[in-house]
């Protein structure tokens, strides 16, 4: 299994990555590591995600903003830290199992595109420490671009 590890401060960080190598999960913060994971794990301080129903996530706060449909709800596992093995095996268990089940004919590729850029921005303000001009240099976009892009996104760069 490959997961992508979004928003984690250093301590969440050291430990998600210990527990997933433990295990055996192939992980990285990364977004360019995989072409796709198999689930996500955002960090405790991520309040809001733009979320996609074809990849779980596994979220280390007790609760997000925007979970307000059915099939998004069942495809998000809260887990705080610290994690009991037995917990979070059955967690990856079912995320494994759901694999397995036939997926919808199509993809809602706008809704995975929209996704994919936000868990982008959010990676590059974490990686420029929150400093906007500097993400955006990273991005390749300009400075204005990815302001409007974090209005649309609801990421704020006080996150970083």
């Amino acid at each position: 299994m490959k997961a992508w590890l979004c928003g984690l401060d250093d301590e969440e960080m050291l430990s998600v990555s210990s527990v997933l190598t433990f295990i055996g999960v192939e992980h990285s913060a990364s977004f360019t590591a995989f072409h796709l994971p198999d689930f996500i794990v955002i960090g405790q301080t991520v309040e809001c995600a733009q979320l996609d129903e074809m990849i779980p996530i596994i979220t280390l706060s007790h609760s997000l903003v925007n979970i307000d449909d059915d099939k998004t709800e069942d495809n998000v596992w809260f887990c705080p830290l610290p994690w009991r093995s037995q917990d979070f095996w059955a967690v990856l268990k079912e995320i494994q199992q759901r694999r397995l089940l036939p997926q919808p004919s199509g993809v809602n590729l706008n809704l995975h595109v929209r996704h994919l850029e936000a868990l982008l921005i959010r990676q590059a303000l974490l990686s420029a420490q929150g400093v906007v001009s500097r993400a955006a240099q990273n991005l390749q976009i300009q400075r204005t671009t990815l302001i409007e892009k974090m209005r649309r996104y609801n990421i704020d760069k006080s996150e970083f």
